[in-house]
């Protein structure tokens, strides 16, 4: 069968990504690269938000598939937008607060007096009121400065003194670039904010017609991403064939950095542990960002997940 024809049996399926490519994102780009789509009978392409958020794009379903982050989908359920994750993408939260080591902040008590650079979300204050508060250090003393999706290293040279950045990816740059960083992640601070993230949703609409294709896009996504954890380089390498506008050093230093990330401590790889997205949202609705009354059975779902122990996919 010609490449034409093969392309014209496989189901067209669209991935809405959170931002630029990047090594978050490895397991699907391996997918790709290693035809493991294609083996599942499916057509993927990723592309790139502008104007639309991701989970308004997936619960009308122009994209089958998109990565979002557990905040954002608390939010949409509580307007009754009806997404549901499916996966998480790293099971830890990889995120800190971080600042360059010449910025004179020591601890979160130095937040005081300096700015925030941020992309203006309610989660971002309530958590940095919530982290303030707990280090006895005054958020109105704080200002924040809605920077938008910038890069971390351009920004604190002039536009903010610390933002909230993922450190597999800025946190990885800033140490080839030779700028030195100090850092607080969130999963140090508080076990509420160590949930799986980003996560990887869809729409209660899609699911209900179309249970076979979402386990075959995840038997596929689950493989490539168990390759990342074994064979980093060769992965970051296939990642860089597909987006070759990135800077491969980063993304091989990435990779190697995230490798032992994408399966920590779950029992295979996409495991969301609900109690933990429980926790989060009661936090949230402690905090009054949110007003959310469901369950995390009806906003994450595990079931379409290949649960083959890690270890023993090819």
């Amino acid at each position: 069968m010609s490449n034409l024809a093969l392309a014209a049996t496989l189901i067209p399926i669209t991935v809405a990504l959170d931002w630029t490519p990047n090594t978050n994102h490895i397991g699907l780009y391996v997918a790709q690269a290693k035809g493991l789509f294609t083996k599942q009978g499916l057509n993927v392409r990723m592309v790139q938000m502008r104007q639309t958020s991701t989970t308004q794009l997936v619960a009308v379903e122009k994209a089958q598939f998109g990565i979002s982050f557990l905040s954002d989908v608390l939010h949409a359920r509580a307007q009754k937008i009806p997404v549901v994750s499916i996966a998480g993408m790293l099971p830890e939260n990889t995120s800190c607060f971080a600042w360059r080591a010449s910025t004179p902040i020591e601890n979160v008590k130095g937040f005081e007096g300096k700015r925030y650079g941020g992309w203006g979300s309610p989660e971002e204050e309530a958590t940095l009121r919530y982290v303030m508060k707990n280090s006895n250090a005054d958020f109105s003393k704080l200002k924040m400065v809605t920077t938008g999706i910038s890069d971390f290293l351009p920004s604190t040279i002039k536009n903010a003194d610390f933002m909230w950045i993922f450190m597999g990816w800025d946190g990885v740059r800033a140490q080839l670039e030779k700028v030195a960083i100090k850092t607080i992640c969130l999963r140090d601070i508080d076990p509420v904010f160590n949930h799986p993230s980003p996560l990887l949703i869809t729409s209660e609409g899609y699911i209900k017609e179309n249970k076979l294709l979402i386990k075959k896009f995840l038997a596929a996504t689950a493989e490539g991403y168990q390759f990342a954890a074994k064979s980093p380089l060769e992965a970051a390498n296939l990642f860089s064939q597909l987006v070759p506008e990135t800077d491969k050093k980063l993304v091989e230093a990435s990779a190697r950095t995230l490798a032992p990330e994408y399966v920590k401590k779950v029992p295979y790889w996409g495991y969301q542990e609900l109690a933990k997205f429980n926790a989060y949202a009661k936090w949230a609705n402690e905090q009054r960002i949110l007003d959310l009354k469901e369950d995390a059975t009806q906003f994450a779902n595990n079931s379409f997940l290949p649960s083959v122990p890690l270890g023993t996919r090819p």
